[in-house]
This record gives C-alpha cells, structure tokens and sequence, in this order.
C-alpha cells in the first residue's frame, strides 16, 4: 500500500508539470486540453477592469489511465498589476500561491484523472482611471474565447482587429472567437472625453514669459500635472539649444485627446490653437510637439526637415536631462531606421503622411519618421550644436521657404559641404 501511495504522488508531480503556465493548446506529449473563457468588464466608476475567467481543465493524458496518476493543480500567468486575485469552483475556493518563477499554482479541490476533467474560475482587477482605460489584455494559445465590454460613451482602440463588435445601449462588447491564436497581449486604449478642467502657470524665457495652459479629463490630474512639469522643463532648454527665443507670439494651450482626435498620432501641434496630446503618450511625444514651434519658425517646407529637427531637439534637450533615456531613445530609432530600411526605403522628398495612422499605414510611417532623425542626427553629430544654431537663425531669417536646395545652402555655409550626405537621403 505504501509503494502504490508513492508511486501516484511521483506520477502526480511529473504530470502536473506537463500544464504549462499559461498554455491552453492541445500538448502532443499528454494530449491534455484547456478551454478558457475570458470576459473584461470595464467598470469606471470604481476605477479598474474586472476580469473573469473559466478555466476547463481535460486530463486526456495517456499516461494517467488505469489509475496510474492525475492532475491536482494547475499553473497560469497572471498579469504583474493583477490585484484582488480570487479563485474557486463550483463548491469551494481555491488556494494558490505563487511561484519562484512568476506564474501563480492554483490547488484543484479533487483529483482529475484520466478522462476526467475540471472547471474552475479566476478573478482579478486591473487599475484604470476614471475617464481613461489603458492596460492588456494577457491571453495566450488557441482554445481561448474572450469578450471585452466597455461602456458604449468611451472612444476605444484595440491593437488587434480581428474580432466582432455587438453594439449594446450602454456598452460595446469587443469578442475573440475561440480558434484565434493568443501569442501575447493585446494592448487596449480606451478614453472618455468629458468637460475640460483646467491647469494654469508661466514660464519666464529668454524675452518673455510665457503662459500655459493644460486642458484635461475629470480624474487625469496627474497627467495634466505631468505635462505641465515638462513643457516648464523643456521649453527653456530647447530655446537655448535652437539659439532661437521662443519664436512665436502666443501662449500654449495643451488638450488632452483621444485616438480619434489625434488621427491615430501621438500628438500634433496647431500653432496658436494649441498642441493635442493622446492621453496614453509620453512626454518625449510632448517635446517633439513644443519643438514644432521651432521648426514652423525655420520656413521648412519639407515634412522630413519639420519632423526630423523635431525629433532631433527632441534628443538633444533629453540629452541634457536624463541622458540614458535619450541613448535608449536614439538608438531606438537608428535601430528601426534600418531595420525597416529594405521594405520602405523612400526619398525623404517624396514623404507625406496620411491624415489618420491605422495598421496598414503605421509602420511605413514610422520608417519616414526615423529616416528624417537619421538624417538630421547625422548632420549633428557632424557639425556640432554651434554650428547647427548658426544655420537655424539663418532659417529664422529666410524670406523665403526654406526647400531643399536652400536648406542644402545653408547647411554648407555653416560649415564643410554636405551636399551629398544630405543628398542620399532625400533623393
């Protein structure tokens, strides 16, 4: 009796190990199959997303037949911001615990033999703010159904389309039929844009003070305060970098957005009207956008001069900041630039971007973006920052439009020739 005890706990362990964290596909080792059945519930007013899962465990493992041995837990991946986890069945509640290695171990009640199977839930929230919901979606294998219910008054963004959409009165309800492949999560972006509140203060620049203005959601203060800290931040560095005062008359204003009013862009600057910002991007995005009222005072008349300097001074005035972020940030670029390279190489002359990004477009778009920062990036590391001073107050000081051959120009005049250099990329 105390060897055939012995042996079902050594087969119990090796089984056990055959429900890999996470997996719900059919295992050719053990022929055991998970069913998993996932529903997100958005809830705003209490701030998080509440995740419901069922989980079907079938022992159809071979090796657990005639009473030889059987499953008694199960192990599974849950998200690093999960809170208030629960489990149960239909009787009792599951202890679990979690493991050395990141996946949780959830204790089944009884013991599933062979052709046996077990049903189980889990339960967890995910945080979000009142009018903005921005989190994962952690599924993984094939045998997984999920539904994602937000309330209808949200503008929502999923990173994947393949999924049906049921229009109820008070919510939309995003469904992922059983069958599709899960090989990560799916990023959700979703906003409710309500009436603006305010925040207000100046920074003193070089010939003036300057107001801003921070438009946002009820509940998104910290964000408005984030993005006040870096316009007051960066706007006297990227002056003194671009030897340029701040070159317009007016002062900023700064809304908080939603996808469809960004076009699918991480920001864009309207000039005296004021810059918008999704409410998911990051303050990078932010000084790429205040910069933009250096380069419309420089007369480009090319997309790749206006959006390469942008990103440049972007780089630059992180450099003086946090400079590991702005290497990271660099190298980033370079890296995309030629990794994309041989699918999308374009002139630079013949660059345009759409008015709205969507999946098709997005990638390529990004391409342009990181080929204009390459060129500009080159052109700095070159000539030097002096250098690069002198030639944009000669921008500032051009009645004209600056296009390429003027831009070509006035580059050389500030130092060495780089006609060709700049050549090869724009043409």
């Amino acid at each position: 009796m105390g060897k055939c005890f012995l042996l079902l706990v050594i087969i119990s362990l090796v089984c056990t190990q055959f429900v890999m964290a996470g997996s719900n596909t059919t295992s050719v080792d053990d022929n055991t199959v998970t069913d998993i059945n996932v529903h997100y519930k958005t809830i705003p007013e209490k701030e998080i997303v509440h995740v419901t899962k069922q989980i079907i465990f079938l022992n159809n493992n071979p090796s657990t037949n005639y009473w030889r041995g059987y499953y008694s837990n199960y192990n599974y991946y849950l998200p690093e911001n999960a809170r208030n986890i629960s489990s149960y069945d239909d009787d009792d509640s599951l202890t679990f615990r979690q493991d050395t290695e990141g996946f949780y171990v959830f204790n089944f009640n009884r013991k599933v033999w062979h052709e046996e199977s077990y049903t189980f839930y889990l339960e967890y929230d995910l945080n979000i703010n009142k009018n903005t919901a921005v989190f994962y979606m952690s599924e993984y294998g094939d045998n997984t159904a999920v539904s994602l219910e937000i309330p209808s008054d949200f503008d929502t963004h999923l990173a994947r389309e393949d999924y049906s959409l049921e229009r109820k009165k008070y919510s939309n309800i995003y469904k992922f039929e059983k069958g599709l492949a899960w090989s990560g999560p799916c990023l959700v972006k979703s906003a409710r844009s309500t009436d603006y509140s305010i925040l207000e203060d100046t920074v003193q620049l070089q010939q003036e003070e300057v107001g801003v203005r921070i438009r946002y959601w009820e509940g998104e203060e910290e964000w408005a305060r984030e993005m006040m800290d870096t316009t007051t931040e960066f706007l006297p560095i990227l002056e003194v970098n671009w030897g340029i005062p701040y070159p317009v008359s007016y002062n900023i204003t700064i809304t908080q957005a939603n996808i469809t009013e960004t076009g699918g862009y991480g920001g864009y600057n309207e000039g005296s009207k004021g810059i918008w910002m999704l409410h998911t991007s990051s303050n990078e995005i932010l000084i790429h956008e205040l910069a933009h009222y250096w380069t419309r005072a420089c007369n480009f008349n090319q997309l790749w001069m206006d959006e390469g300097y942008a990103d440049l001074y972007t780089y630059i005035a992180l450099n003086q900041t946090t400079p590991e972020k702005a290497e990271k940030r660099k190298v980033r670029f370079l890296e995309k630039y030629e990794s994309l390279k041989v699918q999308y190489e374009v002139p630079l002359s013949e660059w345009s971007t759409p008015d709205k990004l969507n999946s098709m477009t997005q990638e390529e778009v990004d391409f342009t973006y990181k080929k204009a920062f390459a060129l500009t990036y080159t052109l700095y590391e070159d000539l030097g920052i002096e250098a690069m001073k002198k030639s944009n107050r000669e921008f500032l000081k051009s009645k004209n439009q600056v296009d390429e051959d003027m831009f070509i120009s006035i580059i050389n005049s500030s130092s060495e020739n780089y006609q060709d250099q700049i050549k090869n990329y724009i043409y």
